[in-house]
């Protein structure tokens, strides 16, 4: 149980005027996927100036997490807070892969401001907010003076995104979806319990889905298409890209009872499958006259807990088989996903902080939103029981987000009680 008396003194430090700042210069400064650098610096330096102690834990050359310890005194439970430092876009053409350049907002709209009472940019819905109230809550611990029984762990970690290493595409930029809380935790950072700060709506969850991604590729003949005969000459057996539509067409009839097979009821609620086509390859664009000799396609499948890349696989290949032609499948990414276990005690701490400050228990997250990867899975499967708690934003433009100042203050008043609660707790001999 919390000392109210203390949760209220801690609660004071709470600044709303200071998380909007801060909010607004963590996303004026760029950090796309392998270039986090330059904002992972300014969190440890401000950790520093605010007598938390600040360390630069590299996981590859140029890219840090940020670490902020306030140290308890070793008789009670250790928790981390986790917030990626990452984007979901870089801010440039290479964006425009994903949406049309005649979409792109200003570039104003996407540097950090306050803009009423609203921190606007690009990154602060994604999730820059959940970052400024960890770093906030950590804060007002430490200025309230309180002492902890079990040491608080405040990161912001790199490469959360999901970017993923192929073909041409590869180095620091493409290494997302885990890694910097991997290394994070594998390198010392081990506590009791964690905390995963990614946008929920201030809801909780602890069952997060999977991934699979994949590359089909089918075959053609490379030959000049001109003067040939249409009625003798069948597109789908000459044409890759032509033939590359029975394929997609195929994938799409498995996709819709992989999903329906595939729903997992957790605690929370159920967890969604979904299967995307989400690229295309093939051709050549400066030599249309010629059939394609290979066409490529990438393929993203969200699996539940308890649902494993293999079978993903083998249902894939089944479903290509059934076609009758060649083809090359390659499994280019496979995470599993997971349901916390052990996770009463976060679940009782947020529970109760939400009571004390908004007369309410927690709601859970709705299904739709839960049903993503964050590195609340990194945790769970590394042995340490995670929920995910955070303030979400909303997107303004293809790129440009928001998020309502009050959200980011919720978020560092619900992790502030949570420490109360978790890190006054005596450690159990068991645990």
């Amino acid at each position: 149980m919390v000392d109210q008396e203390l949760a209220k003194q801690v609660l004071a430090q709470i600044d709303r005027d200071e998380i909007a700042q801060l909010g607004c210069d963590l996303t004026d400064i760029p950090s796309p996927t392998g270039q986090e650098k330059a904002v992972s610096d300014f969190v440890v330096g401000w950790f520093k100036a605010n007598g938390i102690r600040g360390i630069s834990q590299e996981i590859a050359p140029g890219r840090p997490n940020a670490v902020g310890i306030v140290k308890g005194d070793g008789s009670g439970l250790s928790l981390q807070f986790n917030g990626h430092l990452d984007t979901s876009y870089v801010g440039g053409p290479e964006d425009f892969r994903i949406l049309h350049e005649s979409e792109a907002e200003p570039d104003e709209m996407m540097r950090g401001s306050i803009v009423g009472d609203e921190v606007h940019g690009l990154g602060i819905g994604n999730m820059k907010c959940g970052v400024a109230s960890i770093m906030m809550a950590g804060k007002a611990i430490v200025k309230a003076g309180v002492k902890l029984k079990g040491d608080l762990i405040l990161a912001g970690t790199v490469g959360e995104i999901s970017r993923t290493p192929i073909n041409e595409f590869q180095g620091q930029e493409y290494r997302g979806e885990g890694v910097g809380t991997r290394h994070l935790v594998t390198h010392g950072f081990h506590t009791d319990y964690a905390v995963c700060c990614d946008g929920s709506d201030m809801n909780i969850v602890w069952a997060q889905n999977g991934v699979v991604q994949m590359k089909v590729t089918v075959f053609g003949k490379p030959e000049a298409a001109w003067g040939s005969d249409r009625s003798k000459s069948r597109m789908d057996e000459l044409n890759a890209i032509i033939k590359m539509t029975k394929v997609i067409g195929a994938i799409e009839r498995w996709a819709e009872g992989f999903e329906r097979r595939h729903v997992y009821q957790s605690q929370t609620g159920p967890l969604l499958p979904k299967v995307n086509v989400g690229a295309i390859q093939g051709g050549a664009p400066y030599r249309p006259n010629y059939y394609a000799g290979w066409c490529s396609i990438y393929v993203d499948v969200r699996i539940p807990p308890k649902v494993r890349p293999v079978t993903v696989k083998y249902e894939m290949e089944q479903t290509l088989n059934e076609l009758g032609m060649r083809y090359e499948l390659d499994v280019y990414k496979a995470l599993l996903g997971h349901e916390g276990v052990n996770v009463e005690p976060l679940v009782e701490a947020a529970n109760e902080g939400n009571k004390f400050l908004w007369g309410k228990p927690i709601e859970h997250e709705g299904s739709a939103r839960a049903s993503i990867w964050t590195d609340t899975n990194i945790y769970n499967e590394l042995g340490i029981p995670s929920v995910k708690i955070g303030p979400r934003g909303f997107r303004i433009g293809p790129r440009a987000e928001a998020v309502k100042i009050d959200e980011m203050v919720k978020g560092a008043q619900l992790y502030a009680m949570m420490i109360l609660d978790i890190c006054m707790r005596e450690r159990n001999a068991a645990r």
